[in-house]
């Protein structure tokens, strides 16, 4: 298990003082990237390789948003490998203990050169050993049933959302997905948050982001080239 504490920044925060869904993202990313690098499974063992880890899926539930200023803990570790995917959780605590939210991400093992999906045995170590500690919350699957169309708008991938997979960048998705989810009245506090990556998406593409909401909940979808980038679905 990986474990550090982080304080919550003015620049993690959006007009309304509440944390970005991005922000989020990032944090959980960058956690998960120490974590992989302390297992010997990260990013400097793998890149010479051509191999890397690529995000799914992602399940989040929130049960509060933490404050400007606010010093939480961040935990994250390996928690299963079933049917060629990985599945990595994390939660975040404040400083009392009481948890702040929960996430749980399924995973792939992707070849760079040939831009195909790998097996678990192609990793160059034995996979670590898994920490049995459960989340309130899954990585599922976004349904595509579609209600009412509340918005859209598009967004051309350029330079500062690409990483070094040459695609965009799991963080950035919590952006537009935030743009969207804000484009009119904004949602408040968020309860979950399901994203489904579901194509790579390059430098130059443009991603036609629609909106359509439903009670309680908004889906976001994203099309690139006539093929779907992301879903995702966000319960208020």
């Amino acid at each position: 298990m990986y474990e550090n504490k982080t304080r919550i920044t003015y620049y993690d925060l959006d007009f309304n003082g509440k944390i970005k869904l991005s922000a989020i993202l990032r944090m959980v990313h960058i956690a998960a990237d120490v974590n992989a690098n302390e297992l010997g499974i990260g990013f400097a063992t793998l890149f010479p390789l051509n191999i890397s880890f690529v995000l799914q899926r992602f399940g989040l539930k929130i049960h509060r948003m933490p404050m400007y200023d606010e010093v939480v803990t961040i935990r994250t570790w390996p928690a299963d490998v079933t049917r060629g995917t990985f599945i990595r959780s994390g939660d975040m605590h404040d400083k009392s203990g009481r948890k702040v939210m929960e996430w749980s991400s399924l995973w792939i093992l992707f070849n760079l050169a040939g831009r195909s999906i790998l097996k678990p045995s192609a990793l160059p170590i034995e996979i670590p050993t898994m920490t049995d500690i459960n989340v309130d919350v899954k990585p599922e699957k976004v349904s595509l049933l579609q209600d009412e169309m509340q918005s859209s708008y598009i967004h051309t991938v350029r330079y500062a959302d690409v990483d070094t997979n040459m695609h965009m960048n799991n963080s950035i998705y919590g952006d537009l997905i935030g743009n969207a989810a804000f484009a009119n009245e904004g949602v408040g506090e968020w309860k979950e948050v399901q994203i489904n990556y579901l194509g790579e998406t390059r430098l130059g593409e443009e991603i036609k982001i629609t909106t359509y909401k439903d009670d309680d909940s908004f889906l976001v979808v994203g099309m690139a080239q006539e093929r779907m980038s992301f879903a995702a679905k966000i319960i208020v």
